[in-house]
């Protein structure tokens, strides 16, 4: 049988379709990036404590910005070695190189999610930030020219007078920005942040892609590879400073949503007075045709003792204490149903304690517990370092119960808070629960934020959170104590 070169018919290396391979790049571009996205949406989540420790948040970002671009890299991985990749032999850069000049911007994608959750407007800026340097990192290593230069395929021989006769393209580019950057002016002013901040990104991408020179020497693996390690560890610092920003900024707005939740009205107490003015005049002292409107439960009060006159105490916490400060509550409990926020000024008035009893609504209206404790003087928040609270749990319905403290300054007009978090109940967990003869004492810790927007308080509120099971009831749990320990 005669040769090909015998009949005369030359032979050509096969030719592999450029754009396809272009393609198939930008593919593993979105594919690695959408596997970052999705990893910190699933797993990226703020701390519970509503007090962490700098070190903690630090840790914490750290091991973000590390499986952001861990996750990334796996998707790209993933579809480099499927069968249908062109790139398992021969490829035009090697999967490190390239996986490397992605994770310039998979290390961002964690700090872009916890902002986006918190609807801030850096959001955008880091989505931008991102894109531009996604863009400029892939353009060092992906040239249009840089698949020839692949032992895989020939140039053509170019044509005489081919550049002259050549039409030229028709470019996209420009329109798709021009049209993003409307759109994101249009989700920005619905409020959609998260859509805007990824339209500017692929702005920012196309420009700094085409504003980018493409390299015109051969590509070097070895020295390109170290070149975009060492990118990567440079961009680590920032990113993770911008993540453990993004978890303190988290922090600080969940806290705030919470209190402002929680107690919604406490600073507006003067309105809701007239609404509960405008509703007495239907009700009967307080009450229902089947039960009160609202309870305020005093404790029982003590026999009185004949004591020596004790000194006046000039400031409580002065500097230099370093015992525990005891106050015995002895403050009322509060019973309401929304949507009020506090008792009524007719509500119905009792002695005792929430162990003897017990306390529920007759329709399906959640039922609101707190504690008020009013302080004889100011406590200076800078010399609190935290507050101990003493209980006794009496409940024997099963379900979980949360307490939270809220501090307060109502001697400022503005009447500021601090939200010291929730924190549950130890023996009403599933895994602790039993039935109970006697109550049980426990003691729970809330630490106090040095850097809080309130100086002093003169008022705690305890708020109790009963499981969803337990809406309509009570929790049979009494308040000792609080321990104010110094810094």
């Amino acid at each position: 049988m005669a040769s090909p070169t015998q009949i005369g018919i030359s032979t050509y290396p096969a030719r592999t379709d450029q754009p396809a391979l272009m393609r198939f790049l930008g593919f593993l571009v979105v594919a690695g990036l959408l596997n970052s996205l999705i990893a910190s949406l699933l797993l990226f989540r703020l701390p519970d404590a509503h007090v962490p420790t700098l070190t903690s948040l630090s840790l914490r970002a750290l091991t973000f910005v590390v499986c952001g671009a861990l996750a990334g890299s796996a998707g790209v991985w993933f579809y480099w070695k499927s069968s249908s990749s062109p790139f398992r032999e021969n490829p035009p850069i090697s999967l490190v190189l390239f996986a490397l000049s992605c994770s310039v911007c998979w290390v961002w994608v964690p700090a872009f999610v916890l902002l986006s959750r918190e609807d801030s407007p850096l959001t955008g800026p880091i989505a931008v930030l991102a894109a531009a340097l996604l863009a400029a990192s892939l353009r060092q290593v992906i040239p249009s020219s840089a698949l020839f230069h692949s032992g895989a395929l020939v140039p053509e021989e170019p044509e005489l007078f081919a550049a002259t006769l050549r039409r030229p393209r028709r470019e996209l580019y420009g329109y798709i920005a021009s049209l993003s950057i409307y759109l994101a002016a249009y989700e920005y002013f619905n409020g959609w942040i998260i859509d805007g901040s990824t339209l500017l990104a692929v702005c920012a991408f196309i420009c700094v892609w085409r504003v980018t020179l493409e390299p015109t020497d051969r590509l070097d693996n070895k020295r390109q590879t170290i070149r975009a390690a060492r990118r990567v560890a440079w961009l680590v610092i920032p990113a993770f400073l911008v993540t453990l920003f993004a978890l303190l900024y988290g922090v600080e707005h969940r806290n705030r949503v919470e209190a402002d939740a929680a107690l919604a009205g406490t600073n507006g107490k003067s309105g809701g007075d007239d609404v509960q003015k405008s509703q007495s005049t239907t009700e009967d002292s307080g009450s229902t045709i089947a039960g009160y409107q609202s309870i305020i439960l005093w404790p029982v009060p003590e026999k009185k003792q004949i004591v020596p006159p004790l000194p006046a105490q000039a400031s409580l916490l002065a500097p230099g204490t370093t015992k525990p400060l005891i106050i015995k509550f002895d403050g009322p409990y509060w019973y309401f149903q929304p949507p009020h926020k506090t008792p009524a000024s007719n509500a119905f008035q009792a002695h005792g304690t929430p162990l003897a009893h017990d306390i529920q609504s007759n329709n399906f209206i959640p039922l609101t517990m707190e504690a008020h404790q009013t302080l004889g003087s100011a406590i200076p928040l800078a010399r609190c370092r935290e507050i101990q609270l003493g209980i006794l749990n009496d409940d024997n319905r099963p379900g979980a119960i949360n307490i939270a403290v809220l501090l307060t300054d109502s001697s400022s007009p503005a009447k500021p808070q601090v939200y010291l978090g929730q924190q549950p109940i130890a023996s009403s967990q599933p895994d602790h629960f039993s039935v109970k003869t006697s109550p049980a004492g426990e003691t729970l810790h809330f630490p106090v934020p040095a850097g809080a927007k309130i100086r002093k308080f003169d008022a705690i509120t305890v708020m109790f959170f009963p499981d969803d099971v337990n809406y309509d009831q009570g929790p049979k749990v009494a308040i000792q104590e609080f321990q104010l320990v110094p810094r």
